[in-house]
Formats: structure tokens, C-alpha cells, sequence
């Protein structure tokens, strides 16, 4: 048996066999062996579990079903589980034992999967309800009652070339969503194999504006075609919210009501964002300018009023939409919403220069945050300051021993900076361009 590293490479370039097959055995991970046929390459990992006379055959799978990278993940997790004692062969075995008993059941249809999936999905990811929307907007409608297990490799790859007509980004999202639905589902034991293993992003992303931020006309333009435009009234209430605060745009599309504190009290309003909702995994509280609060007040009275009016109890968020049921709106419609406001503004008014630079160089809902922060460096916002707004992590060892609360003056000092300079520029106090230094400010 020929020993040999198994990774992609090694399945690229090893000779397929027209009969039978041929063994080799991996560099690094003792007793990983596969088998090479002309079709496929089966891995396997061959141990003795503790208190056994013999040794076990663990499968790990079938490239191209899987990738070899993945097949060598499994079998180091098989490996690591058989030398502390466990037999991950017997627990294979006692899930399909546990299956076999099920199968007089109905069989599992993608719709119950994805409800499984979706109840443990807060747990498992940050960006769960971006995920949740894809699979309920996108893949239920089409394969909603099919057996889960029945579900190919071409079926999938066939949805996202149909998604990726009419939404090329979206359909790259889609793929790792259910990358993730089918990988969890091969891991509870639900399903033998991931269809979607093996499959292509079926759209090249090129990143735009990855360092695009608004000069102050833009941004004045910007928020007056917002502020007019045909849009759900919690999607422009966000969109100005997320240019004042400066905060990601899931950060700001997913705010809810238990996480506003004190909006009676103009200067000590403030949003706590829990750690499961942030990029870093840590609290982040975020002060809130008076500007910011009487936009999330407008936005509050005005379901309040719609809930009366239907004789309903009003849901937990602040931006939603009647188009998600009156949950809170998705992440990519705050991009979706500038994409269809940018290329409508017309060029040949008096604002014509500054439309065509938004249209040529259209900004993403990232590029007001990228436009907080350099419009506080201008203001004269220490940079420390600028990195606590934006919740940047400090690398040190101060960074380790974070309170959610440190520099919370200095946060809202700034932030209020900031909306203030936005409001002189809505009202024509402040010339585009025109900036205040901090110090002037608070003097």
C-alpha cells in the first residue's frame, strides 16, 4: 500500500483503475486509508476502539461527494474520538440502527429539515435570520414536501443557476445556506451525504466600494433621495439610523426593543447590542444622538398606530416591513433599496455632478460606516474614541478585559458630533464640506 498525502491534489492527479480498486494510506494520520475506483475515492479509518479485540472500519465518505480537505477533517475527528476512548463506528451504527427503526415514519421532507435546522440556527450562526430568509423565500417554495434524502447534487446546483438569473449575488448566499443546512443535517445523523459538496459559487462577486465613503454633498443627496423615495417606512427609518450611528447594517436592521435603554432621557439614550448579534462576539453599546432617538420614536408610535388600527399586539423589533410579516428586515434589503434609488436619481438637475459620481461609484449601506468614521476623524474625534464607536477591538491586553460600557462618554461625545454635523448639513446651516473641529465644538 502506497503511502501518499490525501488531499485535493492527491485526487486530481492519482491514476483511476479501470477494474477494481487500489489503496493508499495518508503521510500524516495513522490508519487513514483509501480506496481508489475508477468513479470515486472512499475514505476510511481503520482503529481499535478501547476494549476491543479488533480493529473497526470507520467510513468518512466519497469524494467527489465530499471534498478530500473534509474527508481528512472527519477522519481526524474519528481519530481523535477513538484515542479518548470512544468508538465513533458503534455510534455511527447506533444513529443507523436508530434510523432503520424510523423509517416506517414518514420520510423526512426538506420542510421539516428546515424547521429543525431553523429552531437551532441562533446557536449556530450570528447571521441566522439572514440564512432563515434565504431558505424560506428561496429553496422551500421549490422543494418544500420532497424527501430531504432524495435531493441531488444537480438539483442544487440547478436552483442556484436559476436564482443567480435574477439575483447573482443572492444565489452565492443561498449556496452557503444550504451548505450549512446539509452539512448540519450529515452531522445530526439526518441525511448520508451533503448534495451541495462539490458545488460552485455560481456568481464571481466583484467587491465594490471596499473603501468608498461619502463626501458630504453625496451624503447630503444621498439621504434626501432616501427620505422621498418608494420605500417601506421601517427600511428608510433604518437606512438614516445606520448613516448616523455608524454601525454594520445587520447591527442596525436587527435592532429590537429590548435593546434600546433610557429614550426618554436624550442624553442618556442608548442601544445595547448583544454579543450574539455582533461581528466579535462581545457587547456593544451604541449612545444614540437626540437626531437618532426621534427617528427610532417616529418609528416606534408609527407600529404602535398600525397594531391598534389592525387590533394586534405590536412585534419586538424597531425596522420591519409588511413584506417579512412584520418581522424585522433582512440585511440585504438595506443594499437592495440603495440599488434601486441610486440609478433612478436624475442627472440633470442641479445635484448632476454629485448623482453621477454616486451612480458611476455607487455606495453599499458599509459605505456610511465607513463615512461615520472618516467624517469623526475630520471632526477631530480621537482615534481610540472612532474605534469604540465602531466597536473595533483594541489589541492589547486591555482588549481581553472589555466592559461594553468603557468610554461610553467619549462614544456619545462622538456620535453626537456626528449627527450634529449631519443635521447643519440637512438644514443648510453647514456648507457641504465645512467641518467643525471637535474641540470648537465642545467649547
Amino acid at each position: 500500500m502506497s503511502i501518499v498525502h490525501l488531499d485535493d491534489s492527491f485526487a486530481k492527479r492519482v491514476a483511476r483503475p479501470e477494474k477494481g480498486h487500489v489503496e493508499y494510506s495518508d503521510d500524516k494520520i495513522g490508519n487513514y486509508v483509501v480506496r481508489v475506483y475508477a468513479d470515486r475515492i472512499v475514505g476510511t479509518l481503520r482503529a481499535r476502539p478501547l476494549g476491543s479485540a479488533k480493529k473497526k472500519r470507520f467510513p468518512l465518505g466519497e469524494y467527489p461527494n465530499i471534498t478530500m480537505a473534509e474527508m481528512r477533517r472527519r477522519a481526524e475527528t474519528a481519530r481523535g474520538k477513538f484515542r479518548d476512548g470512544a468508538d465513533p463506528a458503534a455510534e455511527r451504527e447506533a444513529i443507523r440502527e436508530k434510523r432503520r427503526q424510523e423509517e416506517k415514519a414518514p420520510p423526512l421532507d426538506f420542510d421539516r429539515l428546515c424547521d429543525l435546522y431553523i429552531a437551532r440556527l441562533p446557536g449556530l450562526k450570528a447571521s441566522w435570520e439572514q440564512d432563515k430568509g434565504y431558505l424560506n423565500r428561496d429553496c422551500r417554495p421549490i422543494w418544500s414536501k420532497r424527501p430531504a434524502a432524495s435531493i441531488t447534487t444537480a438539483d442544487c446546483a440547478t436552483l442556484l443557476l436559476e436564482i443567480a438569473k435574477r439575483a447573482p449575488v443572492a444565489a452565492n448566499r443561498v449556496r452557503s445556506a444550504l451548505m450549512k443546512l446539509f452539512g448540519w443535517a450529515v452531522e445530526q445523523g439526518l441525511l448520508d451525504f451533503n448534495p451541495m459538496a462539490g458545488t460552485k459559487k455560481p456568481t464571481r462577486e466583484r467587491k465594490q466600494g471596499v473603501d468608498r465613503t461619502l463626501s458630504d454633498a453625496e451624503f447630503l443627496v444621498l439621504w434626501r433621495a432616501i427620505e422621498t423615495a418608494t420605500l417601506a417606512p421601517g427600511l428608510r427609518a433604518a437606512l438614516h439610523v445606520l448613516a448616523l450611528t455608524g454601525q454594520r447594517p445587520n447591527e442596525i436592521a436587527g435592532l429590537a426593543l429590548s435593546e434600546l435603554r433610557h429614550l426618554d432621557d436624550p442624553s442618556q439614550a442608548l442601544a445595547e447590542i448583544p454579543a450574539e448579534r455582533m461581528k466579535g462576539r462581545r457587547r456593544h453599546v451604541v449612545p444614540l444622538a437626540s437626531s437618532v432617538v426621534d427617528i427610532i420614536k417616529r418609528e416606534i408610535a408609527r407600529q404602535q398606530a398600525d397594531a391598534k388600527a389592525e387590533d394586534r399586539a405590536m412585534g419586538g423589533y424597531i425596522f420591519t416591513s409588511r413584506f417579512l410579516d412584520r418581522q424585522r428586515i433582512a440585511r440585504h434589503s438595506l443594499s437592495q433599496a440603495l440599488r434601486r434609488i441610486i440609478p433612478a436619481l436624475d442627472a440633470t438637475g442641479a445635484d448632476g455632478e454629485i448623482i453621477r459620481r454616486l451612480q458611476a461609484d455607487p455606495p453599499t449601506p458599509h459605505a456610511f460606516r465607513r463615512t461615520c468614521a472618516s467624517g469623526m476623524a475630520r471632526l477631530g474625534i480621537p482615534r481610540e474614541d472612532r474605534k469604540a464607536v465602531l466597536a473595533h477591538r483594541e489589541d492589547d491586553v486591555l482588549g481581553d478585559h472589555y466592559d461594553a460600557y468603557d468610554r461610553l462618554r467619549e462614544k456619545r461625545i462622538a456620535l453626537s458630533a456626528w449627527a450634529r454635523h449631519c443635521d447643519e448639513l440637512l438644514s443648510g446651516a453647514k456648507k457641504t464640506g465645512a467641518v467643525v473641529p471637535i474641540r470648537a465644538v465642545q467649547s
